[in-house]
């Protein structure tokens, strides 16, 4: 079955790492990795509490934090939500 794979992983453009691993490649990948973890994370934190007061700003009737104190899953349904939709935002900005 192996012998089966071998000519066809061959064939990839990536093909089969030859030689010693880049240690100074791997770190720099690394290292941005970090960076836009941190960048990320950032921008989440700027942006989800703008969104909330945004979203309570157009709710002007309802204190979505009372309603969740008491119980209340369809406020925190749609708060979950906005959440999530304002996460996918910034993947989609920082991952650009």
């Amino acid at each position: 079955m192996s012998m089966l794979f071998v000519p066809i992983a061959q064939q990839l453009p990536i093909g089969i790492p030859q030689g010693a691993p880049d240690f100074g490649r791997i770190l720099m990948n690394m290292g941005f990795l970090i960076l836009w973890a941190v960048v990320s994370a950032i921008a989440f934190a700027i942006v989800v509490p703008i969104a909330m007061r945004v979203f309570n700003r157009m709710t002007p009737g309802i204190d979505e934090m009372a309603e969740l104190k008491n119980g209340n899953m369809a406020i925190a349904v749609v708060l979950g939500s906005t959440i999530i939709a304002m996460t996918l935002l910034v993947m989609a900005v920082t991952l650009k």
